[in-house]
């Protein structure tokens, strides 16, 4: 099934698992710079969970394949719907990480 994604930073789900992708290679390239490959982060929001509370938090900088890992496990784990893609730019995102929606939104229903 594809990953739900947004590049928008206001659009939350809050039954989610969200992998937070971003770079600034843009700027690096504009001055000059080479750099590296896209970063991610994994972070979730408050969550019950087999009647146990999950705060939200943030893990990360993880190369985007192991954010995914990361965030497959802990969806897993603590019983979240879905894992989704919070992406700087939709241009970062490489067909072998995986396969976005057609449509961006986070709504379950888009």
């Amino acid at each position: 099934m594809p990953y739900q994604w947004t590049t928008d930073d206001d659009e939350v789900a809050l039954d989610a698992i969200i992998v937070g992708i971003g770079s600034d290679e843009k700027a690096f390239t504009a001055a000059g710079i080479e750099y590296g490959e896209a970063l991610a982060s994994v972070y979730w929001p408050d969550w019950i969970s087999q009647g146990g509370k999950i705060k939200s938090a943030l893990e990360g900088p993880y190369s985007v394949p192991e954010a995914l890992k990361r965030a497959d496990e802990l969806c897993a784990l603590w019983a979240y719907n879905r894992v989704v893609i919070a992406i700087q730019d939709r241009a970062l995102w490489r067909p072998e990480w995986g396969e976005l929606a057609e449509v961006e939104g986070l709504d379950e229903a888009g």
